[in-house]
C-alpha cells in the first residue's frame, strides 16, 4: 500500500505543473496586493519595477511580478501556463525554476541595454517597466526548440506551434526595432511595451534549449509517438521506418531496438529481428538496465523461440538474476549457455555457477553434483576445476554426516 502511495505521489508530482501554478500564483497575488491602491501602486512600481536609468540587480527580477493592471497579467499568465506545463515536464521542476529566473534577469537585461544605449532621447529611461512577458517569452523559446513538432488545434483547425511563434517572433523584433525610431505605430504605443525583453528572453531560452540538445529530445518523441501510432495501426513496416529514423539520430536507444526487432518478428523476419533484440540486451546492460535487458531477452524468446544471444550476454543476465534473488531464471540461463555454445569459456562458468546455484540456493545436490562433474570431465584443466572441487567436496561431506 505504501508502495502504491509513493508511486502515486511521484506520477502527481510529474505530472501537475506546479512550478507552472505556482509562478502564476505569485504574480497574481503581487499584482492583486498591489493594485488594491493605486497610490500604493504607484509608489511601488516606483520601489521594484525595472527603470533603466536607477539600474539595481533585484529590480531584474522584482519587475516581473508586477503587472501593469489584470488584463495584462491575464495575458502574461495564460501564455506561461500554455508553454510552461510542457516545458516544465521536459526540463524538470528544480532546473525549470533556475531556467525561469534566468529568463527575468536575460530579458530585463536586454532592455536596459537597448534603452539606454539604443533608444531615442525622446524615450525616458526613468520610464519603469513591469510584466513577466520577457520571461515568459524565455519559456516560449524553449517550447520553440523542444517541442518543435508540436500541432495547436482550435476548433476544427490545425497550425504549427512552430510557426506561431515565429509570426509572434517577426512581430516583436519589427515592432522593437520601429520603437528604436518612432512613438507610435498604427495607433499602438510602441515605446510602451518592452519588445527588446521579449526578445533577449526568447532568446535566452533558445540558447539554454539548443545547449541541452532538447531539439534531439523533441525529435526522438516525435518519432516515438508515430511509430507507436503506426504500430497500433497494424502499419509494422511504417512504424520500422519511424524507429529506424530514430536511431540515425541516436544509434544506442536500446528501447528503439527492442521495438524493431518486435516488428520485425511480427512481420517474420526473424533474422533481422534477432539481430536487433540482441543489440536492444547489450545496449540495456551497458547502460545498466538489467530489468530491461531481461525483459527484451525474455520478449525475443517469447516470439523467437530459436534465438540466441551470444554467452557473455546471457552470462550477465545469469549474473543480475542470482543478485535479484532469482536463483532458478538464473540457472536457466546458465542453462542455455552450456546447451548453445558448449565449448566456450563462459560455458565453463555456467556449469560451475550452476553448481553452486543448485547447492546453496536450490538445494538440489543430485543436479549440482552433475554440473560440476561435467565441469571437470570436460574442462579438465579449467581455471575453475578447484572451486568446483571445493563445492564437490561439501557436498561428499553432507553425504557422509547424512549416512
Amino acid at each position: 500500500m505504501t508502495r502504491a502511495c509513493s508511486k502515486l505521489i511521484v506520477d502527481l508530482t510529474q505530472r501537475v505543473p506546479f512550478v507552472t501554478l505556482g509562478i502564476i500564483f505569485i504574480n497574481c497575488l503581487a499584482t492583486y496586493l498591489a493594485r488594491r491602491d493605486m497610490t500604493f501602486y504607484e509608489t511601488y512600481v516606483l520601489s521594484y519595477g525595472l527603470i533603466p536609468e536607477q539600474f539595481r540587480v533585484g529590480r531584474l527580477l522584482s519587475s516581473t511580478f508586477i503587472h501593469d493592471g489584470f488584463a495584462h497579467l491575464a495575458l502574461n499568465m495564460s501564455v506561461l501556463y500554455l508553454f510552461g506545463r510542457e516545458v516544465e515536464r521536459a526540463m524538470g521542476k528544480v532546473e525549470y525554476i533556475m531556467f525561469y529566473v534566468g529568463a527575468c534577469f536575460a530579458a530585463s537585461l536586454l532592455h536596459v541595454v537597448i534603452v539606454l544605449y539604443a533608444m531615442m532621447p525622446a524615450y525616458y529611461a526613468s520610464r519603469p517597466m513591469v510584466g513577466a512577458s520577457g520571461a515568459v517569452a524565455g519559456v516560449m523559446g524553449v517550447y520553440a526548440v523542444r517541442f518543435h513538432r508540436r500541432v495547436f488545434r482550435l476548433g476544427g483547425a490545425e497550425m504549427p506551434a512552430l510557426l506561431v511563434i515565429m509570426i509572434w517572433l517577426v512581430l516583436q523584433l519589427a515592432l522593437g526595432i520601429i520603437g528604436l525610431y518612432r512613438d507610435q505605430f498604427l495607433g499602438i504605443g510602441v515605446k510602451q511595451i518592452g519588445y527588446w525583453s521579449h526578445l533577449g528572453g526568447f532568446a535566452f531560452g533558445i540558447g539554454v534549449a539548443l545547449l541541452a540538445d532538447m531539439a534531439l529530445d523533441g525529435e526522438r518523441e516525435y518519432l516515438t509517438s508515430q511509430a507507436r501510432r503506426c504500430e497500433e495501426n497494424g502499419s509494422y513496416l511504417e512504424a520500422v521506418q519511424y524507429y529506424e529514423t530514430l536511431l540515425r539520430y541516436d544509434p544506442d536507444d536500446a528501447a528503439a531496438h527492442a521495438q524493431i526487432g518486435k516488428l520485425w518478428a511480427y512481420l517474420g523476419e526473424n533474422e533481422d529481428a534477432m539481430k536487433y533484440y540482441q543489440t536492444a540486451v547489450e545496449l540495456f546492460l551497458a547502460a545498466g538496465e538489467e530489468d530491461q535487458a531481461l525483459a527484451a531477452a525474455d520478449e525475443m524468446t517469447q516470439l523467437l523461440p530459436s534465438a540466441r544471444l551470444h554467452s557473455e550476454t546471457r552470462l550477465r543476465l545469469a549474473n543480475y538474476l542470482e543478485e535479484t534473488g532469482r536463483p532458478e531464471r538464473a540457472a536457466a540461463q546458465l542453462k542455455l549457455i552450456v546447451e548453445n555454445e558448449p565449448e566456450s569459456i563462459e560455458a565453463q562458468m555456467a556449469l560451475l555457477k550452476m553448481g553452486h546455484l543448485q547447492l546453496r540456493f536450490l538445494g538440489d545436490a543430485r543436479s549440482a553434483q552433475d554440473a560440476l562433474n561435467q565441469l571437470l570431465q570436460r574442462f579438465p584443466h579449467s581455471d575453475w576445476c578447484g572451486f568446483a572441487r571445493e563445492l564437490l567436496g561439501e557436498i561428499t561431506q553432507a553425504d557422509g554426516k547424512t549416512d
